[in-house]
């Protein structure tokens, strides 16, 4: 049996492989022992990843959102496959979660954004501005659906004061913005370069069709691939075209909305005040167009996954409810490894 486990990104990984527990998420403190593993019904991890690469998921943000609290921030991942390192979503706390996962903005290779709610994609502000005033000296491209570029456009106005007070007081060069590029996706390969790995997409189920106008808005799954391979479901309900992008895939990461349990704290943040004249909607767009955790098992076993990540939990920190809450739905259809994520944790590829 393999050894290792999950830590956060902060602590060392002392192996490459993992062993994933089969009902709830490994401690994070440090790395399960051998015999803990073996007590909790351990089971081997994915295929073995190509000997010229090393590959980790660092799970930045887990929340879902919008919400945003001192122990889960919005949903934010990284991957790094050997030298490349990626950005999938950044929502708010991206920035001081990498600081926390010892990621340095500068080496992000290229952002991609699932879909364009701010729990998804608020921190790109943060992230854009601290390049540029650092002296980004190569592109960044910003992957995403329909939207993305009318959004880093906007981003880009709204960095504009601050690169021309730069340009003038510190004899900034003049394209002081110019590194910052948009790419818009819709299905099939991402057209990405980047040192063997090769990036999908497939637009997923998060807006009904049957509502005026969502028509135009693109929400969308990513897949990496390079030698193992790990989706990324952004935010959906069950979707056909996630099950058929994430096929045989290694690591499924799915978005998770436990409905009994988020109901409660719906109910407690509308006594608060919360939605105020949109209690209707907002409780209609959080069921019909998340994932329920049965949902998720449905998807990870038609897809034939090796294992399951579940993040942008609801309702992750705004109720305190034990891992199995999200474990048992899923485990009702999929009969392999499944882990509830942390904020800080480290799942070796």
């Amino acid at each position: 049996m393999k050894e290792s486990g999950f830590v956060r990104a902060s602590q060392a990984v002392l192996s490459r492989r993992s062993i994933l527990a089969g009902a709830v998420a490994l401690p994070l403190a440090a790395c399960v022992s051998q015999a803990q593993a073996n007590s909790q019904a351990m089971a081997q991890g994915g295929t073995q990843a190509s000997s010229s690469s090393t590959a980790e998921l660092i799970l930045l943000g887990t929340q879902g959102g919008p919400n945003y609290g001192p122990s889960r921030s919005e949903t934010a991942n990284a991957l790094r496959v050997g030298e490349n390192l990626f950005l999938i979503d950044c929502g708010y706390g991206t920035l001081a979660s990498m600081v926390a996962a010892g990621l340095h903005h500068q080496d992000v290779d290229a952002i991609f954004l699932t879909h364009l709610h701010d729990d998804h994609s608020s921190d790109l502000f943060a992230i854009l501005t601290h390049m540029a005033t650092q002296s980004r000296n190569r592109d960044v491209v910003i992957y995403g659906p329909t939207g993305t570029q009318a959004y880093v456009n906007g981003l880009r106005a709204a960095l504009t004061p601050n690169a021309k007070i730069r340009i003038l007081d510190e004899a900034r060069p003049p394209g002081f913005l110019d590194f910052i590029k948009a790419v818009e996706v819709t299905d099939g390969d991402v057209p990405v370069q980047q040192n063997g790995v090769r990036i999908s997409c497939a637009q997923n189920t998060h807006y009904p069709a049957s509502i005026d106008g969502l028509e135009t808005q693109g929400s969308l799954a990513f897949r990496f691939d390079w030698g193992d391979s790990i989706v990324f479901s952004g935010d959906t309900t069950y979707s056909e075209n996630l099950v058929a992008l994430a096929r045989g895939a290694d690591v499924f990461v799915c978005e998770v909305l436990e409905p009994v349990a988020m109901r409660r704290a719906f109910d407690a943040m509308v006594a608060g005040g919360a939605f105020a004249g949109a209690e209707e909607g907002v409780w209609r767009h959080m069921v019909d167009t998340h994932a329920s955790p049965t949902q998720v098992g449905q998807m990870a076993a038609e897809a034939g996954v090796e294992r399951v990540v579940l993040t942008h939990l609801a309702p992750g920190a705004l109720l305190d409810v034990p891992d199995s809450t999200y474990v048992a739905g899923v485990a009702e259809r999929f009969s392999g490894p499944i882990i509830v994520a942390e904020d800080g944790m480290v799942v070796p590829l």
